[in-house]
């Protein structure tokens, strides 16, 4: 507890106000998109939309997608619920300076940006933020996106602590052709916040989330439409273990079962060790100091599991992507996922056991899909699990 009292923010609050008026008065802000799918898509649209008084926008894309945003521009199909009209919105050609890769802005000598939200898979993490190093402003920083608890602390290890910030996002859109990301239109939210003390510590203090640069960037998202943003009200970590308790579980779980959410959650056996898998997540996050101020580990899981089964009611059949992307033998993020959480829970002593048993019943199939160790399945069609179509996502 001393030592969290010592603990000091990379950006006193004391001296945001000053800074932020600094900041507030120059120019807009460069935000680039490293990766332009779902998440990437969504924003740099919104950002474009919002017209360069409001940010100077990169998109980092690559292959086809990346040539037609080039040469078209960037479009977002919302699909509204539950009529299912679709409303675009278009960006012009030259909205975004557009590059295939960082590699390539710095070769065209592309102006250094400010922020660079990190739009890719979370075991690709530490190797995108080292590509970022370059190409940051002074005082720039990475903006991890990914599910987990692990991606914030693999860019701080990449960039060094100062240059991370971490945030969670409630977006639900796909890229759906050359140039075009589609997404319903329900609420689509962002939270962000400074992650790390000034001695690189995992900051504890909620009020230590706003500094100078989330609130400038918080600025330039409440002038974007279809952009719902806050500074995390209880601090970067706490926001970070509040989403593991609901994807670090059900996705790894579902893969094991091949379950969807709603059975889950009513047969009693898989429903009493998706409570074990939460409550380990629960008890790892107080013990390091990162469960919401005021929330027990009970009560945390109870509110979990209360949401959760009442989407599973309200939306029978829906399924994780990690049981897709197992499913279908892809790579997953279930080394992310339960991985973490059991790295996690050695480095605070707090057993893990359901999340060492979800891991290892996946890592056969997960080696076989990263090409790491092939094997087939004799008496099973093209020796691999059988593929049902995709259904949709949480």
């Amino acid at each position: 507890q001393q030592q969290q009292q010592q603990q000091q923010p990379l950006f006193p609050s004391e001296s945001g106000g000053v800074l932020f008026k600094i900041m507030a008065a120059s120019a807009p802000p460069r935000i680039a998109l490293l990766g332009v799918g779902g998440i990437g898509g969504w924003l740099g649209s919104r950002l474009m939309e919002a017209g360069k008084q409001v940010a100077e926008v990169v998109l980092i894309a690559r292959g086809e997608h990346g040539a037609a945003i080039r040469e078209r521009g960037l479009r977002l199909n919302v699909t509204s619920v539950p009529d299912g009209a679709v409303t675009a919105v278009q960006s012009a050609p030259g909205a975004a300076e557009v590059y295939s890769s960082i590699e390539e802005a710095l070769k065209q000598q592309a102006k250094p940006v400010d922020y660079i939200l990190l739009g890719v898979k979370t075991w690709q993490v530490r190797d995108a933020a080292a590509q970022c190093k370059p190409f940051l402003a002074p005082g720039g920083c990475v903006i991890t996106t990914q599910n987990g608890v692990e991606a914030p602390l693999q860019a701080a290890d990449a960039l060094g602590h100062r240059s991370v910030v971490a945030s969670s996002l409630n977006v639900l859109a796909y890229i759906d052709g050359p140039g075009v990301v589609s997404m319903k239109a329900v609420p689509s939210k962002m939270a962000f916040g400074e992650a790390f003390a000034e001695d690189g510590s995992e900051l504890t203090d909620p009020a230590a989330a706003e500094s100078p640069r989330t609130a400038r960037l918080l600025q330039a998202l409440r002038q974007c439409k279809g952009v719902t943003s806050e500074i995390a009200p209880h601090g970067a970590w706490p926001m970070i273990w509040e989403k593991a308790l609901l994807m670090c579980c059900i996705g790894p779980l579902g893969a094991v079962t091949r379950a969807s959410l709603d059975m889950i959650t009513t047969v009693p056996e898989t429903r009493a060790l998706w409570k074990a898998a939460i409550t380990e997540v629960a008890e790892c996050a107080e013990a390091k100091g990162h469960l919401i101020k005021g929330k027990t580990v009970e009560q945390a899981v109870q509110e979990v599991m209360d949401r959760m089964t009442k989407q599973g009611q309200d939306q029978p059949g829906v399924t994780q992507s990690t049981l897709r992307d197992v499913v279908t033998g892809k790579p997953s993020e279930i080394n992310e996922l339960s991985g973490g959480i059991i790295r996690a829970g050695a480095s605070v002593g707090v057993p893990t056991p359901t999340h060492n048993f979800m891991l290892a019943a996946l890592l056969p199939q997960e080696l076989r899909a990263r090409g790491e160790k092939k094997y087939s399945l004799m008496g099973v069609p093209g020796g691999a699990p059988h593929v049902q179509p995709a259904t949709p996502s949480l």
